[in-house]
């Protein structure tokens, strides 16, 4: 007995010392009451720290548990917190194959201006968060989360949306706090296996998808994958003052698709070609006790993500794309006597991260089809009509390495001028280095031209000049010959960053009254200038009695300087002008040497600042009937946000003249404690939320041009005139949605049953009607909105421990997600509707002890 207590107080203290929201024991399933336990074994402590503020939400393991998606990613957890949106293309119908976690927005903010750490370790990735194309010919494409991290292996996942504290910066949207559990006894493990597919998931497409679903040659349209998940996990004390807990996590989806469009089928190359995604987790993490008040921890990750594609309707296009990559973690919490007793908490993270390309061909030819280029399909008409593209676009690699230190001190309570103040202060050094390397040279050869000859001045092209007849060519022509070439050199460039931070803060308490007053300084060596934001809140406690608070907060926020500013005209610098060769006097010319374009001039730093976002919020909660309810109203106003900016002909800058402002409210209830029924306990929350967002640009590589007349001219739209660059948001803009979600508990059956059910409100888009109006000297065009009607989605998650067997047991959960099969449509333009997916399920089947 008095080992089990000694092991109970530990982790309890490792809790306490490090606060409960870092550090919570972990425990599996297995390890919970019941009538075959051990009766001396006392309970596990659960901590649930109190919210501070209607702008913080924390999710706990069993709420991880009832939120987790199909892809067990931690946004997918998210779907219940009324402050943030989700992308469109997350639930698309057609694209269920990817792996990758969706992005979302906070209060309004751009997708990239979130700030994601796990275990105080930042998970950011600035390698061009906004790039996205899987087939650029210059840029892998990339992701505002650097590392894939499994839901499995967090413990608890705290979301910071708005009246947000000093301690936190280089970010405009929201803070996704994620943290892992500590090993909460002598051995505890766990292995799974989890699966869903197409055969499990009814498809929604529209009617253009639904044609070409059968014959799709392309990754937008999926018709058919499998997934498959792989856990394992181990952790335990190893003494009485170190524990481990460590995991392993393997992730795969294949995507069958065709290999050439239009049903065609190739005469010389495979058909069928899969695509492949695929994400491992390596993670180990350990806790050190090293003497009372004295708590270390470390922390190694290995999270590497790939994905095989293919260039539709070419041959030998595969290539591989790579992502994520590994981290260090160390912290050090101990007390310290500087000015007063106080507590220092010390963080140094190491992490390095991949967006790079592995390509099976260095050269692309646009090859007619004919009898020895014969693998092509009919893609157009006229003499182009078969094409038989072959090639890929070559190596490229492109990582960030980032190494970060963060030291914090809190100071103990202390009485002056009638009042409690409790200070904290903080440092933050950074460095971050970013390399772009095209390891290949890369030719493009382009424009089939005609011809009878392949002879040239000294030999013969046989690289670049076919004899054989091409497809729909005329009687007297014998070949053809490629006349257009560009190439991308090997090369590359590198970036480097040193980011400084600090900031200090002031929790006064006076009777009922509380005020956090706090400023946060930043500066960095890509950025102009400093920064200096500050963070006041205010909290009055009405009753005295902890039941009902109203506060408010004035808050800035600085948004951090991306890689991507800097390197767009670099890229560039390594491209050549296109070249064009005929044929002279009977012969074939030779290419002229090749000249470098100048493209790259075009593009410009111009005087960029720090963009920001001020924040103004106003918020109230009350304990009533047993049900914690919240309500807030946050306003934001996004400036000197930095996009692409067209001045003149051939002319980009990357300017500060973005903007984006949005209003939400939000409304929040929870039960205070479990519902209880018979034998089961059922935990209730509901969150509604009412959005208006809008914003000059998508994201910051869209292009805002003074020719196009986007910065001053009007348009016509709801009634009255307005800016262009003020129209609504065009995603992450759901006018409200409303979110549900019941989490039951049925011990003596060994059942857990949770229900999600998601309103969300009508889906409106913007479109000209071809009519315009004067309106101040000028013309204003007409626009008028495209309604999508509401969705309606209902997901369950059932989760059965079987009756235990040895020291665990078995168990099996089941997700089922859109459970009614609805048809939900999702706006994607003026021309295309597509849809949610239908009807999905997945099923994990495991044993833990």
């Amino acid at each position: 007995m008095s080992s089990i207590l000694t092991v109970r107080q530990s982790v309890l203290a490792i809790s306490l010392a490090f606060g409960a929201s870092a550090v919570t024991p972990c425990v599996f399933a297995a390890d919970t009451d019941s009538e075959e336990s051990t009766p001396q074994v006392l309970p596990e402590v659960r901590l649930q720290a109190e919210r501070e503020s209607v702008g913080e939400q924390r999710l706990d393991k069993r709420q991880i548990e009832a939120m987790n998606g199909i892809d067990g990613n931690i946004t997918s957890l998210l779907r219940i917190n009324p402050s943030v949106q989700f992308d469109n293309k997350q639930q698309a119908s057609a694209t269920q194959g990817e792996l990758a976690p969706a992005d979302i927005s906070i209060n309004g903010a751009k997708f990239y201006d979130n700030l994601y750490q796990m275990d105080g370790m930042s998970l950011n990735n600035d390698i061009g968060p906004g790039s996205n194309n899987p087939a650029s010919l210059t840029t892998p494409p990339s992701a505002s989360q650097g590392f894939a991290v499994d839901t499995s292996l967090l413990c608890d996942v705290t979301v910071l949306d708005s009246n947000i504290g000093a301690e936190y910066g280089r970010f405009k949207g929201g803070v996704v706090n994620a943290n892992t559990c500590a090993p909460a006894r002598k051995l505890a493990g766990q292995v799974s296996v989890e699966s869903t597919r197409s055969a499990w998931m009814k498809y929604k497409l529209s009617d253009a998808q639904r044609e070409s679903a059968a014959n799709s040659a392309t990754a937008d349209l999926q018709p058919e994958f499998e997934k498959w998940t792989y856990r394992a996990a181990l952790q335990g004390k190893v003494t009485e003052n170190f524990s481990l807990i460590g995991s392993f996590i393997r992730k795969t989806s294949e995507i069958p698709l065709n290999g050439y469009g239009n049903g065609l089928q190739s005469a010389s190359d495979a058909n069928r070609k899969v695509q492949r995604r695929g994400s491992d987790n390596a993670f180990v993490r350990g806790f050190w006790s090293i003497s009372p008040g004295v708590l270390a921890d470390f922390s190694l990750m290995h999270a590497p993500s790939d994905g095989d594609y293919f260039i539709a309707n070419a041959k030998n296009s595969t290539y591989h794309l790579k992502s994520g990559g590994n981290g260090l973690n160390l912290g050090l919490t101990h007390p310290i006597a500087l000015l007063g007793n106080a507590t220092a908490e010390h963080r140094l993270s190491w992490n390095r991260m991949d967006s790079s390309r592995d390509a099976d061909a260095t050269v692309w030819k646009g090859w007619r089809y004919s009898s020895n280029k014969n693998w092509g399909v009919k893609t157009g008409t006229g003499a182009t009509g078969w094409s038989s593209n072959e090639g890929g676009y070559g190596d490229v690699d492109q990582e960030q390495e980032s190494a970060q230190y963060q030291g914090k001190l809190k100071w103990e309570s202390f009485a002056l001028l009638g009042a409690t103040h409790t200070f904290q202060a903080g440092l933050e050094l950074g460095t971050q280095h970013s390399s772009y390397q095209r390891n290949t040279t890369y030719e493009q050869y382009t424009a089939s031209v005609n011809t009878s000859t392949c002879n040239m001045v000294g030999g013969v092209d046989t690289q670049y000049c076919s004899l054989a007849t091409p497809w729909n060519a005329a009687s007297n022509v014998r070949g053809q010959y490629l006349s257009s070439r560009v190439i991308y050199y090997a090369g590359g460039y590198e970036l480097s960053n040193k980011t400084r931070g600090a900031f200090l803060q002031d929790d006064i308490r006076a009777g009922n009254v509380r005020l956090r007053l706090g400023a946060r300084y930043d500066s960095d060596d890509l950025s102009p200038k400093s920064s200096i934001a500050p963070r006041l809140s205010a909290f009055w406690d009405v009753a005295g009695k902890g039941t009902t608070q109203v506060e408010v907060g004035a808050n800035r926020y600085y948004g951090r300087n991306f890689f991507d500013f800097y390197a767009n005209s670099k890229r560039l610098a390594l491209q050549t002008k296109a070249q064009t060769r005929t044929l002279s006097g009977g012969l074939l010319k030779d290419w002229a040497a090749p000249e470098m374009a100048t493209n790259w001039t075009w593009y410009q730093l111009g005087d960029m600042k720090t963009p920001y976002t001020d924040e103004k919020m106003l918020g109230v909660s009350h304990l009533w009937g047993g049900v914690k309810w919240s309500a807030k109203r946050v306003l934001r106003e996004g400036r000197d946000e930095i996009v692409q900016h067209l001045e003149s002909a051939a002319h980009y800058y990357w300017d500060n003249i973005g903007s984006t402002d949005s209003k939400v409210w939000t409304l929040a209830a929870e039960t205070a404690r479990p519902l209880r029924w018979g034998g089961s306990s059922t935990q209730v929350q509901f969150a509604y939320d009412h959005t208006r967002t809008r914003s000059s640009h998508a994201s910051y590589d869209d292009t805002l041009s003074n020719l196009a007349g986007e910065l001053d001219d009007y348009i016509y739209y709801q009634g009255k005139f307005v800016r262009w660059i003020d129209r609504p948001a065009n995603n992450y803009n759901r006018p409200w949605t409303a979110r549900l979600l019941l989490s039951t508990d049925v011990p003596a059956y060994r059942l857990k049953v949770d229900n999600f059910f998601r309103v969300r409100g009508p889906e409106t888009g913007m479109v000209t009607t071809g009519e315009s109006l004067m309106f101040d000297g000028g013309v204003a065009t007409v626009f008028k909105d495209i309604t999508v009607g509401k969705s309606i989605s209902w997901d369950m998650r059932v989760q059965y421990a079987l009756p235990k067997t040895g020291p665990g047991e078995g168990f099996v959960n089941l997700g089922i997600e859109n459970l009614t099969n609805r048809t939900n449509p999702l706006y994607q333009s003026a021309t295309a509707l597509v849809y949610e997916k239908g009807r999905q399920f997945t099923l994990e089947l495991g044993y833990r002890f």
